[in-house]
């Protein structure tokens, strides 16, 4: 069955999926999402968020299959320039029903059918997101003299010598 029940484009992660929960084990349905902006949480915005989830019925629920990718604005640790990052999420997860059997309860669907992915895609993102995001492998970052921007210019400060405390650990930095 292709498609699935969006609720609006206002809310395109909440799920109608009532239907599917009174279908026989193993029936199943296709969700696609093509959103050019989602809020994921208070404190994650994400755009061009594109991808499908397949929901199967299950004795225990629905278990949902899928692979999601969007982009969100991050800052570089070394230029402290923004730049999106790309974000991809495998989801793997059953969600139980009726929701009082649910140890987890971001993997429970409510008595109302409507099943919300906000708070379970918003920890897959935010797993995604690097610990020191970098706008490019290569980013040489800011100069440490006059803080401009290495990318896009290049210094001509002189070189400042060494501590001398400090020169045996020069030695084991790669010459450049």
């Amino acid at each position: 069955m292709p498609g699935g029940a969006n609720l609006n484009s206002r809310h395109p992660l909440r799920l109608n999926v009532g239907f599917l929960l009174h279908k026989n084990v193993g029936d199943g349905c296709n969700f696609d999402f093509n959103c050019d902006s989602v809020r994921v949480g208070d404190d994650l915005d994400v755009k061009g968020l594109q991808g499908s989830i397949h929901l199967t019925r299950t004795g225990q629920g629905l278990y949902a299959h899928g692979r999601l990718q969007a982009q969100t604005s991050l800052v570089c640790v070394r230029c402290l320039t923004s730049f999106d990052q790309q974000l991809t999420i495998e989801l793997d997860d059953l969600f139980t029903y009726p929701p009082d059997r649910a140890s987890d309860p971001l993997l429970s669907i409510p008595e109302d059918g409507v099943l919300d992915l906000n708070p379970l895609l918003r920890e897959y993102l935010l797993l995604d997101i690097p610990i020191q995001p970098l706008c490019r492998q290569d980013c040489e970052g800011l100069c440490p003299v006059c803080g401009s921007d290495l990318k896009k210019t290049e210094c001509d400060h002189p070189h400042t010598e060494v501590d001398p405390r400090l020169a045996a650990l020069k030695a084991l930095l790669p010459k450049l």
